[in-house]
């Protein structure tokens, strides 16, 4: 499961009844904007990995070693299910941010749908373990995927349409997400990876205080049956300057030790593990201020 970033923390297992082990991660945060659930009604789906038909390695479901906040924020999600043309004008606070300084370089597919930038570290695929609903899913690295919703679904109420406003927030997500998988699932772990830095306003030194034993233990992460991120900015917590990324993953990633024995407090199997991450627009774009687990993000 993921190893969240969290300041007042102990540890909490996202949304799953058991699976993979979560990693405890000083947390930099208190809690997040409270907001009202618009997935009362949910069905949950099922997390069980199917055969990855994407022109890609593996299953996918990675979360082991994710970020992992103890106690769960008091936020809840409130995305709006009315589609894209709504979602970035959900809540009073919603962002009012101009064109020029949220919009990414977005790449309009077939149809019309704007996906992720043609630019970036993804590439657009046909499918991903576990994914039933339409979207677009793009592969990050053998067996981390991210599913981006074109409909809303009826089965699932943590999946929610981006407006073309989410997604330069939802890519700083990603790239934050990249670097600690890439970084991570390095032998031994890459605690000098340039992309801390690059990409988390702490210079991912939540992260590295928690990866730094388990690198001094010849521990790794194992992406194994492989990780779909499916973030969505909600609209509390949104200005023109920041706003909030949930993300209910469809984790199977474990950690490993030297001999490719499971680490202590690792099994193997795909769980929903809940998280959070403020982000914040600064002079050089979206900047992901860490990560933690949220159990809302999977209600």
């Amino acid at each position: 499961m993921v190893a969240v970033v969290a300041i007042t923390a102990v540890v909490a297992a996202g949304c799953s009844d058991g699976g993979n082990s979560v990693a405890p991660l000083p947390s930099e945060s208190g809690t997040f904007p409270a907001a009202q659930s618009t997935a009362a009604d949910t069905v949950i789906v099922s997390t069980t990995a199917t055969p990855a038909t994407t022109p890609v390695t593996a299953p996918v479901t990675t979360a082991a070693s994710w970020g992992v906040d103890s106690t769960p924020a008091t936020a809840t999600d409130s995305s709006d299910p009315a589609g894209p043309a709504d979602s970035a004008t959900s809540t009073s606070e919603t962002s009012t941010t101009s064109e020029d300084s949220t919009m990414a370089p977005s790449t309009v597919v077939p149809g019309g749908v704007v996906g992720l930038s043609a630019d970036g570290p993804w590439r657009l695929v046909d499918s991903a373990p576990g994914v039933n609903s339409p979207g677009l899913v793009y592969e990050l690295m053998p067996k981390l995927w991210v599913f981006l919703p074109t409909e809303e679904s009826k089965d699932d109420g943590t999946l929610f349409v981006p407006s073309p406003n989410d997604i330069p927030i939802i890519e700083a997500y990603l790239q934050a997400m990249l670097v600690y998988f890439r970084a991570s699932s390095s032998r031994p772990i890459d605690l000098a990876d340039p992309g801390w830095k690059d990409h988390f306003g702490d210079g991912g030194e939540s992260y590295l205080r928690f990866l730094t034993p388990k690198e001094a233990d010849d521990e790794y992460v194992d992406l194994d049956i492989g990780v779909v991120l499916r973030p969505r900015v909600i609209g509390d917590g949104r200005t023109d300057f920041t706003a909030v990324v949930f993300d209910c993953v469809l984790d199977g990633s474990v950690f490993r030790r030297s001999d490719e024995s499971l680490a202590v407090g690792s099994t193997q199997g795909v769980i929903r593990t809940g998280l959070a991450s403020p982000i914040t627009l600064g002079d050089s774009g979206w900047l992901v201020d860490f990560v933690t687990n949220q159990e809302d993000a999977c209600v």
